[in-house]
């Protein structure tokens, strides 16, 4: 299981209007204003997105992956296999006709990121204000609901009504924060965390998803989605089932993605053993890696089965060293394949 490390310690048009926004309300925040976090309580009609799909956090890496040879079927299968997981993790639909694009999208990474880039909320446009505000300044700035010891709740009105759990209807982000750094990395670092609502089984991981966003201080806007200010991005989405993806995205100079698929720390028991199955590619797998190189339009696919994460140390008796024969650590692709070029990054 690998949570954010780097991220951690910094620390419209919608689907989804809101209904009601309570504690939403934008206020002059001026150049010296410190923290304006508030709390944050919005209702929505629902959290399923179907519309500007094509700005969803991962819609450049669906399409990004469409082979370059139509008549590649291994490739084909590679790449309805990405697709397969990343809506298992993401909540996507496609449509049947068109599989390298997005119908609907329903995870809370998604909704906040929505939310943010359309400015639906005025506290979180104050935040983006005082960020902008501090690098005028050249001063160091946070936005943080944590520090301020506040909440982020966002409710789905019809997943209430349908009368399911609350692990549908109620969503909290106990992390939403910006923070400016001129005197290190000179970017604005945000930070997402979302945990699910409700009681799960004992002995099992608690869904989540954390997002961690560099910004380059000069391009950073107060409005929209601030796509070309970004040049990093790192998280994480566990699932139920003992489950996580997580993820590095490179804007700046190397424009490369990376998703590693695998177990948590429970579902590989502490990384002793190989974690949930899955199929991929119609080979049975535990472990998916995929890197994909957007300015020389390719994709490797890593994979391995029943191998843990970890291995006894044969230097060291009774200690473990990383297994290079897990998919996360192999040197080699286990497959790969050229991909039409898009020239997109989201």
């Amino acid at each position: 299981m690998r949570h954010l490390s780097h991220f951690t310690l910094v620390a419209f048009r919608i689907a989804c209007m809101p209904m009601v926004l309570s504690g939403c309300g934008s206020e002059d925040s001026g150049p010296s204003a410190f923290n304006p976090a508030t709390n944050v309580d919005v209702t929505f009609s629902t959290f399923t997105l179907t519309e500007a799909t094509d700005i969803l956090l991962f819609s450049d890496l669906v399409l990004a992956v469409e082979p370059a040879d139509s008549g590649d079927t291994a490739a084909q299968a590679r790449a309805a296999g990405i697709r397969t997981q990343l809506a298992v993790f993401l909540g996507l639909t496609y449509p049947d006709d068109a599989p390298a694009t997005i119908a609907s999208v329903r995870n809370p990474l998604d909704l906040v990121h929505r939310v943010i880039g359309e400015s639906a909320v005025g506290n979180f446009i104050d935040g983006r204000r005082y960020m902008s505000e501090r690098i005028d300044d050249g001063q160091a700035g946070e936005y943080s609901n944590t520090t301020n010891n506040v909440s982020i709740r966002f409710t789905d009105r019809q997943a209430l009504t349908d009368g399911l759990g609350v692990t549908e209807y109620n969503w909290r982000y106990p992390i939403v924060k910006w923070v400016y750094t001129p005197d290190s990395s000179n970017r604005v670092i945000r930070v997402i965390n979302w945990v699910a609502s409700g009681s799960f089984e004992p002995n099992t991981t608690n869904p989540s998803a954390t997002l961690g966003t560099e910004y380059l201080a000069r391009d950073f806007q107060t409005s929209g989605y601030n796509d070309g200010a970004r040049a990093h991005t790192e998280g994480s989405i566990v699932i139920k089932g003992e489950r996580e993806m997580a993820f590095v995205r490179e804007y700046q100079g190397l424009n490369i993605d990376t998703v590693r698929i695998d177990g948590t720390a429970i579902g590989t028991n502490g990384g002793s053993e190989g974690g949930p199955e899955f199929g991929f590619a119609g080979e049975t797998v535990d472990c998916l890696r995929i890197e994909m190189n957007y300015a020389n339009p390719s994709v490797a696919v890593f994979t391995s089965l029943g191998e843990p994460p970890r291995r006894d140390d044969p230097d060291n008796p009774g200690q473990t060293e990383a297994n290079p024969d897990y998919c996360l650590n192999l040197d080699t692709a286990t497959s790969s394949y050229a991909t039409a070029p898009t020239g997109l990054r989201n």
